[in-house]
């Protein structure tokens, strides 16, 4: 007989039954108790957390002023309704109050009563939500509650919550509650929820009823003829929207939601996209400063110098009625400057990529077809070499290389804080999300592999032996079909309730040390149901990258984790990551205030400046246009390639892998939110040379550099180190035109020779007036009412002339403006007239400027190569048209100055 005892005593229990005899019985007993011990675990909410409280009290206080209505009160003909009785006005006057004390500058005001409640992801909303609802029910006496989520795996999460918390509000509130989830096939419930007087909730996902085909909305005979919508009706549900932005605001829904007659509607995301009446705001920036979330370090691994590879990420697919489907592909792109950068592209059938991306890698990679698999619903890309890929996968990386570098990163990770963490009783868990089941479940899959390689060599570097039991440690949460196959369709997922219960089922037992797993891995789509307070590592070993994906799996690890009692311990270690920017970068831009952004400008032409004949006679002289000629030796530059490519370094493909940890967020005066970071460290690792493609360089490199083949060949002829070139050959070559037309364009910009035209720039061609977000200067005396300004010399420069008398008129010179140089045309800063008048005989005499406005240090102006030679190209175009006066300078009172003024023409200002 076995005598059950909680904890350590029913181990105790099943050891002394331990007997030769009855080896297997105790055996699985043992397990069976093992795991009732872990289920002991059992989370903690703590009542008194004062930013949730604050969350909870901007809605209550809402009605502040209603009466609490007794259950018999709001009794209609059977069924128990809600009831606020109130005015609106006054509902109107206590919402304005508390989004001003909340310092809510944009509350959205609207009429009807639908509220928004913003609070960051990992600081406890869900929480909050189910704490309002019997809040609401203390205070007003409201009693029937819809949570309306988004998913599946948002319903078995809430249901979680509120099964583990039953006992945490019962404490606080005294009150009986029934909570449950909404079931088509159980009318009888819904029945059963309108005709009680007791505290009901009801989750539900949208798609229950989003179509006139759902149970919801039909009439059955189950129900006595009637819709069980008009039965909801009859109550008035308070609808509490979690994740609103998840397709609660489409036109459907919107209507949808109307006919359930809601007495009021409360909306609590993180990012919301439809704001209305927002009440309450927790944003990153409060979160994290306040340490409301875990913090964060950010370990990016990523491929280097894989210009040479051939490689292709399928992004998407997209089909539209009537045209071909396309796909979104990532490849190699040779830019315009020669160099190469991965990018996004629209590919469809018979599209050549090498004739895309002008890259010769791709060469003979032609689209054959793009579909999607009727079979498995997952889109594919096929190429006429016969290459297959489907939607999220990728070829030509080395995957390998860059996966295994991820993990092991992740479990030295894990092991450090495992071992920082053991004596607060707090267990590690580290989370890993794929794209691919079968690269995990199948015994030979290429994760599963690298865990195990790299689980070995971690173990042993850190404690000196084997690891023992690996099985244990590990283990995948995944989704099958309905004929018990894994599965990487999001759709199905999606629909899956098995998986979620299994992962909510576990959370509890995950965090007990008696448990010995402690690397989770699961599919990036199952994303949104894990949010395990202990994950401390997330490791992305996606195929395919979006940046809200990335923001949903990070969001997974920010909560705070608890010990062995289930208590919370804030900030006990930081939780490691793989990209800063994708949650924290964007979220910073999307909490910067609108109203902080430029207000859009109005630029009006000032017709008496514009008509005068001062600027008539300043046109006159700088509107003159010019053609160059450039003459060299080419042999010249042939003996500076060969001595500048023979220094080039091209070095070959690897994996680095950077630590950034993020130390803070800030917020500038104009409201601009400023992630602050620090560098953690990096690692590089060689990955060998990839398969080089066939690579024309002399080609390829004539193309490029305006330089005739032969003086090419003769260039790579004289190399003596020609081995770098096969080492990774798209690199060489992305390096070489660059270096090359460098040293081309030095030797034209040397030898060019300008010769003025009759040719003009005409006066027609400004505009009356235009608009602007950029920064814009009111002044009085320019060509147009105000001066847009790219920096602060600019600004200050505007100001000064436009204050100074002998200044008859001056104007920024618009875009179209352009001087012709060897490489690449460029616009000069500002035209200005400025007047100089004899005391003694009262005669004017005016002179005309052209001026760059530039800093300046130690005397000399900060300029880039390409701006200094652009600049040598203008002084040269000017004095073919007649104008000597062509300055550099960072201000203006030194232009007003006679005897300085010559040192800062542009000539003598050390270019």
């Amino acid at each position: 007989m076995i005598i059950v005892r909680p904890r350590q005593s029913l181990l105790d229990d099943a050891q002394r039954f331990y007997d030769v005899s009855i080896v297997a019985y105790c055996e699985s007993m043992i397990e069976y108790l093992r795991h009732y011990n872990c289920a002991m675990l059992k989370l903690h909410f703590e009542p008194n957390l004062q930013y949730q409280l604050d969350a909870i009290a901007a809605v209550t206080r809402l009605f502040e002023g209603a009466p609490y209505v007794r259950p018999e009160d709001r009794l209609f003909f059977g069924v128990y309704a809600n009831d606020l009785r109130i005015e609106p006005a006054a509902v109107s006057e206590n919402r304005n109050r508390i989004a001003k004390e909340a310092g809510i500058l944009n509350p959205k005001p609207v009429d009807e009563w639908d509220f928004s409640v913003e609070m960051e992801t990992g600081t406890g909303k869900t929480y909050v939500y189910l704490r309002t609802i019997f809040e609401l029910n203390k205070t007003y006496g409201l009693s029937k509650f819809i949570i309306l989520v988004p998913s599946i795996a948002v319903k078995e999460g809430v249901l979680k919550t509120l099964e583990i918390a039953a006992d945490h509000f019962k404490s606080i509130y005294s009150v009986n509650h029934r909570a449950f989830a909404y079931n088509s096939k159980k009318p009888a419930m819904i029945r059963s929820y309108a005709q009680s007087g007791d505290l009901q909730i009801m989750v539900m996902n949208v798609q229950a009823f989003n179509t006139d085909d759902r149970i919801i909305n039909q009439e059955r005979d189950s129900n006595g003829g009637e819709k069980l919508i008009e039965l909801i009706r009859q109550m008035r549900p308070v609808i509490i929207m979690d994740e609103p932005q998840e397709g609660m605001d489409s036109a459907n829904m919107v209507k949808r939601l109307e006919e359930l007659n809601p007495i009021l509607k409360l909306r609590y995301s993180a990012t919301h996209k439809v704001v209305k009446n927002l009440i309450h705001q927790l944003t990153p920036f409060d979160a994290y400063n306040k340490r409301l979330v875990k913090q964060v370090e950010v370990l990016s691994v990523h491929e280097e110098n894989k210009e040479s590879s051939t490689n292709i990420v399928v992004h998407g697919v997209d089909f539209e009625s009537g045209k071909q489907p396309h796909a979104r592909i990532g490849v190699m792109v040779r830019l315009t400057g020669g160099g190469f950068k991965m990018k996004k592209i629209k590919v469809t059938k018979d599209d050549d990529l090498g004739k895309k991306t002008k890259n010769p890698a791709y060469e003979g990679w032609v689209v054959d077809r793009v579909w999607k698999d009727l079979g498995d619903e997952i889109s594919r890309v096929r190429f006429t070499n016969g290459t297959e890929l489907a939607e999220g996968a990728s070829h030509g990386a080395d995957k390998e290389a860059v996966f295994r570098e991820q993990i092991r990163l992740t479990i030295g990770s894990h092991f450090k804080k495992k071992e920082r963490l053991k004596d607060q009783n707090i267990k590690v868990l580290s989370l890993f999300f794929i794209d691919r089941v079968a690269n995990y479940q199948d015994e030979d899959g290429l994760i599963r592999r690298l865990f195990i390689e790299c689980y070995g060599e971690e173990y042993r570097k850190k404690y000196g032996k084997a690891a023992a039991n690996v099985a244990a440690v590990h283990n995948g949460y995944f989704a099958k079909t309905g004929k018990g196959e894994w599965t990487d369709s999001e759709a199905a997922m999606s629909k899956n309730a098995e998986i979620f219960d299994l992962i909510m089922r576990d959370k509890e037992q995950l965090l007990s040390f008696d448990e010995p797993l402690e690397f989770i891995f699961s599919h990036s789509a199952l994303g949104v149901g894990w949010d395990n307070p202990n994950i401390f590592n997330i490791c992305t070993l996606n195929e395919i990258e979006s940046v809200i994906q990335k923001r949903q799996e990070i969001g997974r690890g920010l909560r705070i984790c608890v010990d062995q009692t289930g208590n919370r311990v804030r900030d006990p270690e930081k939780m490691e990551s793989g990209d800063p920017e994708g949650f924290w970068g964007d979220r910073a831009k999307e909490l910067t205030p609108k109203d902080a952004r430029r207000a859009l400008t109005k630029v009006c032409r000032n017709k008496a400046v514009f008509e005068s004949s001062d600027f008539d006679r300043l046109w006159e002289v700088i509107s003159r246009k010019t053609k160059y000629t450039v003459h060299f030796d080419e042999q010249t530059i042939v003996d500076d390639c060969v001595r500048n490519l023979d220094g080039l370094s091209v070095p070959p493909p690897r994996v680095q892998a950077t630590l950034t940890r993020i130390t803070g967020m800030e917020q500038k005066k104009d409201g601009e939110i400023v992630i602050g970071t620090e560098y953690g460290g990096d690692n590089v690792t060689d990955i060998g040379t990839a398969s080089a493609p066939k690579v024309d360089l002399v080609s390829d490199l004539s193309n490029e550099t305006w330089l005739s083949m032969g003086a090419v060949e003769q260039i790579l002829d004289g190399m003596r180190n020609q081995k770098k070139i096969a080492q990774n050959p798209v690199a060489f070559l992305s390096k070489a035109s660059s270096a090359m037309k460098q040293i081309v364009k030095h030797a034209m910009v040397r030898c060019v020779r300008y010769e003025a035209l009759s040719d003009r720039y005409s006066k027609d061609d400004f505009k009356d007036a235009f608009e602007t977000y950029q920064n814009a200067l009111k002044v009085n005396h320019g060509v147009y009412d105000h001066v847009v300004w790219d920096s602060k010399i600019e600004e200050q420069f505007a100001q000064d002339i436009d204050g100074e008398n002998r200044v008859r008129c001056f104007i920024k010179l618009p875009e179209w403006y352009k001087i012709p140089t060897p490489i690449g045309s460029y616009n000069p800063d500002w035209a200005l007239v400025i007047e100089k008048r004899s005391l003694n005989e009262g005669e004017a005499t005016t002179y005309h400027f052209v001026v760059e406005t530039k800093g300046f240090q130690g005397g000399v102006p900060v300029l880039n190569e390409e701006e200094r030679e652009k600049i040598g190209c203008a002084i040269q175009h000017f004095k073919a048209i007649g104008l000597e006066e062509y300055y550099l300078t960072d201000s203006f009172p030194v232009l007003t100055d006679e005897d300085q003024r010559p040192m800062w023409k542009a000539e003598n200002t050390r270019l």
